[in-house]
Formats: structure tokens, sequence, C-alpha cells
């Protein structure tokens, strides 16, 4: 797979997912709603002087981790419906897979409480705190595909050793997947702050609904970076991945 065919099938696959799972697309969207509305509670939109003096209360911190767990939890049903292509599949809880996936659910939400609440939230530590869970997360990004497939043999250590030659690439993946959407987001909330007061919860509105197709782009992202290594190191990640092909825009089980 190419750089530019697994940032079409990244895409391709996210809105997919949107569109067959719009239910489960909106966990993200209704965390990101309830952190702005603490953000609003708390005064945060009033000025720049009152975002600066809020944005790191504790209320919003919470909501904050919130919203880390509400990006997290979807990768189990974003990887299984790029796996199988089967909206029915993907919304399945099995024993299995849902217990691999605790444990990986566990391991990103304890990086998510060091980096909001033990880390001091200066800029400088933050941006170190970001590059660091950045190269960790996409070193575990097979173990994450693997989980929620019940494939119990790719673990934390294991998915380090596949991504390790990969890491430049899939993080490159990442980014240009990423940013694209990443820009909007910030800007909507500049604009939630500068802008006139009637046009605050019309755009809190719409950033809380681009939240909702960041998390399957990231997940999906992250998906095909995983495949991709594992294939290289003749690894399974759980099931035969379904693959991109840009001639059609449709994907194909390999076999």
């Amino acid at each position: 797979m190419t750089f530019w065919q697994a940032i079409k099938a990244t895409y391709s696959g996210s809105f997919a997912f949107l569109v067959a799972c719009p239910l489960l697309a909106l966990v993200p969207v209704v965390c990101e709603l309830v952190q702005h509305l603490a953000e609003v509670h708390l005064g945060m939109y009033a000025s720049i002087a009152a975002a600066k003096a809020f944005e790191h209360h504790p209320l919003r911190m919470g909501f904050g981790l919130l919203k880390v767990a509400s990006l997290t939890v979807p990768c189990y049903w974003v990887v299984r419906f790029l796996a199988y292509r089967d909206p029915a599949m993907a919304r399945r809880l099995e024993p299995v897979p849902a217990r691999l996936f605790a444990g990986y659910f566990a391991f990103q939400m304890a990086m998510a409480v060091i980096q909001l609440f033990v880390l001091p939230q200066t800029p400088a530590v933050q941006l170190v705190a970001f590059v660091a869970a950045l190269v960790v997360s996409t070193a575990i990004v097979a173990w994450g595909v693997a989980a929620p497939l019940g494939d119990a043999a790719v673990g934390p250590v294991r998915s380090a050793r596949v991504m390790a030659r990969h890491l430049p690439w899939s993080i490159a993946l990442y980014l240009a997947a990423f940013l694209p959407l990443l820009v909007p987001h910030y800007a909507l909330g500049a604009l939630a702050l500068l802008g006139p007061a009637p046009l605050l919860w019309p755009v809190l509105v719409v950033d809380s609904l681009l939240v909702g197709v960041m998390a399957p782009v990231m997940i999906a992202a992250g998906y095909h970076a995983a495949q991709r290594a594992a294939a290289s190191a003749q690894v399974s990640l759980g099931v035969a991945p379904t693959v991109f092909d840009p001639r059609c825009g449709a994907g194909f089980r390999q076999s």
C-alpha cells in the first residue's frame, strides 16, 4: 500500500463507518458537546483572559479525560468495521475481543491521566508529552488493531516490534490524515472565543460534529499503518485485512 492509497483508504473507510454506524459515530460528538457545556458554564468563551484562566480548571480537565475516552472507545467499533465491513460485526461485543481491548483502553487512558493531571501544564512540557504520546501510540497501534479482532498474540511488546521499522511512515500517515481536520477544529475554537455571541453555540455544535469525523479518521489511519507493518513482518492481526482498491473505490479481502 502506497502512502496515497493509505490516505484514500483512511478517508473512504472512515466515511463508510460514519454512514453504516451513525449512532456509534455520535459517541465522541456527544462527549465533545458535554465538554463545551462545561466550558460555557465556566465562562471560558467570555474573553481571551477567561479562556486562559479556566484552561486548566479541574472541571474542564475532567471532561477532557471523558473526551479522550470517547476518542479511544470507538477504536473497538471502527477497527472491526474496517476489518469486516459489516456494521453488525462492528457493534458486536464479543468476550475475548472486549477483554483484550480493555487492556489497550486502560493503557491509553493511563497515558492521558499522566498528560492531563500529572505533568506540568506548561507549553514546553505538553509539547514533549504530545510527541512522546504520538510515538508510543504509534508503536502500540498494532495492539490496538489486534485486540478488537480477538488476537491475543499481539500485545504491546510485539506491537512495538512490528511497528518499529515503520514508525516514521506511520506517524507521517497519521499527521497527513489528521491535520486537515485539526486545523478547522482549532479555527472553530478561535471563532467561538472571538466571534459574535450569537454564533457561539452553532460554532460549538459544528466543532463537535467535526470531532465525530476526526475520531474514525485517526483510528483508520492507525489501522492501515498497522496492517501495512504487520504484512511486512508477516504477522496476522486477527483477520485478513480489507485493502482499498483505488481503481474501483471499494475494499476487498486479502486471501
